[in-house]
């Protein structure tokens, strides 16, 4: 049987990019990976920091018009692990353990020691 977003812990990523402005997203965590929710705001630029699969994936989701030419994503998506996750979002290098966060601050990597 799925996990459902609302039998699980919402997770928070936000971000300030120069010459970006201020990236948002939303997710969770399931058996299958990390799902980052429809409605996120995405970056629209990204670096060579990302893995080619991401740079990718990214360049697809605008293609395929899952990610508006607000960078708002158009449906929830699903990743291998929160650090592909949070830098699909972002569009650089970075740590999904430490970046997403409970609303209360606790860090996914806090959550998953306890």
């Amino acid at each position: 049987m799925p996990i459902k977003a609302e039998d699980t812990i919402k997770l928070w990523l936000e971000r300030t990019i120069k010459n970006v402005g201020k990236v948002e997203a939303g997710g969770y965590q399931t058996s299958e990976g990390f799902v980052v929710l429809q409605g996120s705001h995405i970056s629209k630029v990204d670096d060579n920091t990302i893995p080619a699969t991401i740079k990718e994936r990214r360049k697809t989701a605008v293609e395929d018009a899952l990610v508006d030419t607000d960078g708002v994503l158009q449906e929830d998506m699903l990743f291998t692990s929160p650090s592909y996750a949070a830098m699909f979002v972002i569009g650089k290098s970075e740590n999904g353990l430490t970046r997403w966060r409970t609303e209360d601050g606790r860090t996914l990597k806090s959550l998953e020691e306890n």
